[in-house]
């Protein structure tokens, strides 16, 4: 009978000498033999690693760069729709803030005067037929200053006009009318903005 793999033999004296019968015996090796074996059996198993993840890593890079120029394409459509926002809403909300802080300026005789006197300005000194509207309101506020420019303006009518707001000034002349409504003066601001 034979024993098997797992089966004990047991002899009754020491055995004198063993002969294997069958396969020869494996070759050892020196022990430099052995480092040099496993160094190489790791390399060669870091080649093939690499040669299996290789192809994984690239494919990886890939899809990382796709996904990356996609989100960066994404924020710059954002960006630009942003500032096209803001290019379209800041000029409203400039003139808004405008409007208000000029709503909430005292319309004083000084201002009114030098309203009148912006617009005057573009006028050549000596045109005939020159007339300044203002509110009513404001007309009162300046009385007299028709006669303190009548060596520059001779024919200078100074008249009210219900339709215009405090702080508001038009000045008529023969070549047309100019506009120092504040109204009109915030839409100026407003497309010098946009």
């Amino acid at each position: 009978m034979v024993p098997s793999a797992r089966s004990k033999l047991v002899f009754s004296q020491p055995p004198r000498s063993i002969y294997l019968v069958g396969k020869r015996p494996v070759v050892t090796y020196t022990e430099e033999q052995f480092d040099e074996a496993v160094h190489e059996a790791y390399r060669r198993g870091g080649d093939e690693v690499r040669a299996e993840l290789e192809p994984k890593l690239q494919a990886a890079k890939a899809e990382m760069k796709s996904a990356t120029q996609g989100a960066l394409s994404q924020l710059m459509e954002r960006h630009d729709e942003s500032l096209t926002q803001m290019r379209t809403l800041l000029p409203r909300l400039i003139a808004e803030a405008t409007a208000r802080v000029v709503g909430s300026l005292p319309i004083d005789a000084e201002f009114v005067r030098s309203v009148a006197n912006d617009l005057l300005a573009d006028v050549a000194p000596g045109a005939d037929a020159v007339e300044v509207q203002l509110c009513p309101a404001d007309l009162s506020k300046v009385s007299g200053m028709d006669q303190e420019l009548r060596h520059k303006f001779p024919s200078l009518r100074m008249v009210g006009n219900d339709e215009l707001k405090p702080g508001d000034c038009l000045v008529k002349t023969r070549f047309g009318v100019m506009d120092g409504r504040l109204s009109s003066k915030l839409k100026s601001v407003e497309g010098l903005l946009s």
